[in-house]
């Protein structure tokens, strides 16, 4: 464990240590800090979108047809828009 002073500011000096062991870290570069549990990580943040949200909704979509639920999507819109087309008239 190592032991930091939070300044006025809630400014951190990551332990030099630590600094070593987090890949990627270097002056500038962005981190995340997340609660998992009752334990903080620091994760450095890839440098684009792309990068970042890769596999993002892999378990959402893991098991479902993507071709049938966009055309059920899409069949919904037409509903919605066949109703609004009856109101106008």
């Amino acid at each position: 464990m190592y032991q930091v002073t939070v300044g006025t500011k809630y400014q951190i000096v990551i332990p030099k240590e630590v600094r070593k062991k987090i890949k990627g870290l270097r002056p500038g570069k962005k981190v995340g800090v997340y609660i998992v549990g009752d334990e903080v990580k620091i994760k450095t943040e890839p440098e684009n979108w792309l990068e970042r949200t890769r596999g993002m909704m892999t378990e959402a979509w893991r098991g479902l047809d993507t071709t049938k639920e966009l055309e059920k999507m899409r069949d919904e819109w037409e509903d919605k828009l066949k109703e609004l087309e009856k109101d106008f008239k």
